[in-house]
């Protein structure tokens, strides 16, 4: 009878340890922070969809977020890492603009055990890796603006949304301008203005047309600064029917996508799933956080572009198929 005590005790216990370390383990995966750093991650339109596509994973997981808008510069950057620091945070994803100024505290996340990602850029610090290569990417944009341009009658003149105060944004526009110049050698860059985001896009929209109404096209680092731009023109009475005026963009964003489907003046953006590669290289870092395991066939993804016109857009827009 005492054996039989014993042994119903000791599985009681048995029991009574399982759930606590059952318990354990869900709050643990409860108290998961996860940090997201971008630029214009509030104003950006592709960012705002990659913003909100983590939120949505981070949600259904029970994990904490800390977001952070990088637009403020190498500041903000330091900023927001330190806060993921503060918050012991498991997983790290961050747009990198400028690795020494930060790099430290880059490597105090990585002894705490925080899981690395760099997000649109190389990084000698992170785990893991999703970028572009901005000059290639860049010279994508102005090579299709440039077939266009060449293609069609007009003032052979065109504007540049560009954003020059980030390096790799400089680099991007560099691109373009070759990429124009190679399928449009008749054309011409007259203006450049910094237009990240749709509200720089539309005053530069309002820019170009007192400085060069004439302009045949607008092509941008990415759809914000020409969606904005496009906006400027409708809102002047201008549409490609009567006007033949060409916007291009990149990344594939909700509004780029919208605005080719209106068969209106934004003619192009430039695909590179970006949301699909953000989510992946969260769940990447997140895995390895989970099971210690690091898998380095995926620890440098590059993402390839890929140009969507009206012609094709049923390729990521499934409304359209």
């Amino acid at each position: 009878m005492k054996r039989e005590r014993k042994l119903i005790g000791l599985f009681i216990l048995v029991v009574a340890m399982g759930a606590m370390l059952l318990g354990c383990k869900k709050k643990e995966d409860a108290q998961i922070t996860v940090g997201l750093g971008l630029t214009g991650i509030q104003t950006n339109s592709i960012f705002i969809d990659v913003r909100r596509a983590i939120e949505a994973k981070c949600q259904a997981e029970g994990y904490r977020l800390i977001t952070a808008d990088f637009l403020e510069g190498p500041t903000k950057v330091t900023t927001f890492l330190e806060n993921c620091i503060n918050a012991n945070a498991k997983v790290v994803l961050f747009q990198n603009i400028a690795e020494d100024s930060y790099a430290d505290l880059l490597q105090q996340l990585k002894a705490k055990g925080t899981i690395l990602g760099s997000y649109d850029n190389p990084s000698a610090i992170a785990h893991y890796i999703g970028r572009v290569s901005n000059y290639d990417l860049g010279k994508v944009i102005g090579q299709e603006c440039g077939k266009w341009v060449a293609a069609n009658p007009g003032s052979k003149k065109v504007g540049i949304c560009g954003y020059p105060t980030l390096d790799f944004l400089a680099v991007r526009e560099q691109g373009m301008r070759d990429g124009f110049a190679e399928t449009c050698p008749s054309g011409q860059v007259v203006i450049s203005v910094e237009a990240g985001y749709v509200q720089q896009g539309v005053d530069a929209g309002e820019n170009f047309l007192q400085a060069y109404p004439d302009l045949q096209a607008v092509m941008g680092i990415n759809d914000s600064g020409p969606f904005g731009v496009g906006e400027a023109y409708k809102a002047a009475g201008k549409s490609f029917a009567k006007d033949h005026i060409g916007l291009f963009g990149c990344d594939a964003s909700e509004d780029a996508i919208r605005a080719i489907k209106e068969n209106d003046m934004f003619l192009c953006t430039i695909d590179l799933d970006l949301v699909n590669q953000a989510t992946g290289l969260f769940e990447r870092c997140l895995t390895m956080y989970k099971t210690g395991e690091f898998d380095a066939s995926k620890a440098d993804v590059l993402f390839p572009p890929r140009p969507i016109y009206l012609s094709n857009i049923a390729l990521i827009d499934k409304s359209a198929q």
